[in-house]
């Protein structure tokens, strides 16, 4: 089968999934802010963030675009063209709930149930450095493909692929423990509060889900 020659010279899509990471992680970064207004009653505070975020998701949506459309039916890379589409839909989805973490907290405000704030800000934490493990993976795309998805690289990028996963197993226990600290206060707390805190927490768990998605997805490259 005769391959074009425009097909062969065409630029590598992988720049543009680095830029993308670069994007969602500005995004994903409004969210411990985002939670300190909240922490402190400045509902005011929240609003805005809540819009700068979603400005952010768009800027983040607009570079995803960009990768997809550029992305070559035939993709000259040891990778397969759906896995690295697959790749982009995981690392947008983190500021898709990074957006939607502001949304609902600009549909009704929320105060924080005593109890449960210093294991949310540690939650929050834990979230985005499992957000920035993935960062740093994203980051390692143009050396592993430069040696193949082999050899030391490969094994370096599989060290981070376990601490990822590490990572977002450290965020899913604090999620517990906020869900406890908050069904323990549901008796002081309007109903449609624990509801939304619910979604809250789901969301901001998500973030960590979708980022261990994107060390799953470096495996599956590195397993070809």
């Amino acid at each position: 089968m005769r391959i074009p020659l425009a097909n062969l010279l065409v630029k590598s899509p992988l720049p543009r999934v680095i830029e993308t990471m670069a994007k969602v992680r500005a995004c994903a970064a409004n969210v411990p802010d985002l939670v300190g207004y909240l922490l402190r009653g400045d509902q005011a505070g929240v609003e805005r963030l809540a819009k700068e975020t979603s400005i952010l998701e768009g800027a983040a949506d607009t570079v995803k675009n960009l990768a997809r459309a550029e992305m070559p039916v035939r993709l000259f890379l040891p990778v397969d063209r759906r896995d690295v589409l697959r790749l982009i839909s995981e690392i947008d989805a983190i500021a898709d709930c990074a957006e939607d973490v502001g949304v609902l907290l600009t549909i009704r405000p929320l105060t924080v149930p005593p109890a449960m704030a210093p294991v949310l800000q540690e939650f929050v934490a834990r979230v985005m450095h499992t957000v920035e493990a993935a960062d740093e993976l994203v980051g390692m795309l143009d050396r592993l493909v430069k040696t193949g998805f082999t050899g030391p690289t490969a094994e370096e990028a599989l060290r981070m692929v376990e601490e990822l996963g590490r990572r977002e197993h450290e965020a899913d226990k604090l999620q517990d423990q906020c869900a406890k600290a908050l069904f323990r206060a549901e008796d002081t707390m309007p109903p449609v509060a624990v509801f939304m805190w619910t979604k809250v927490l789901n969301k901001i768990g998500d973030m960590a889900n979708h980022a261990e998605n994107v060390g799953d997805q470096f495996r599956l490259f590195m397993a070809r």
